[in-house]
């Protein structure tokens, strides 16, 4: 892929509103591959006192989704996701890996894991987009 590609694929949605507000960070980008980081904020707790839920899915949603985007394709759209919660946190950062795992010419099926920095497994989910021409 070629790099000036996923440059500005990286400095755009490190624009994103949403991203901003949430507080996501793009850390790298290749061809099929993305890792985001969130340094967990006391607006990301929920009642139990560790990660909402939500944002693991926003977190695996923009990993897979990115990975998706870094293929070349201009638009996705998220059409499926499944997540499998494993663990809870409530402090410090932790990172997102998004991958690829398979293309057709109209859908992309990608996986993501959430983990810690030390690599304990949080959550992971697997998600298909729609590629939009």
């Amino acid at each position: 892929m070629e790099t000036n590609y996923l440059q500005e694929l990286k400095h755009d949605f490190s624009d994103v509103p949403f991203w901003r507000h949430v507080g996501c960070v793009i850390e790298s980008i290749e061809e099929g591959q993305a890792v985001l980081s969130l340094a967990i904020q006391h607006h990301h707790i929920n009642g139990n006192m560790t990660l909402h839920g939500g944002m693991y899915a926003t977190l695996l949603d923009n990993a897979m989704g990115l990975a998706a985007r870094s293929l070349g394709e201009r638009k996705v759209a998220t059409t499926n996701m499944s997540i499998h919660y494993l663990a809870s946190i409530g402090e410090g950062t932790i990172y997102a890996r998004g991958r690829v795992v398979h293309t057709t010419k109209r859908t992309i099926t990608a996986e993501a894991r959430v983990e810690t920095a030390d690599g304990k497994l949080l959550a992971m989910g697997t998600g298909s987009f729609r590629v939009l021409k």
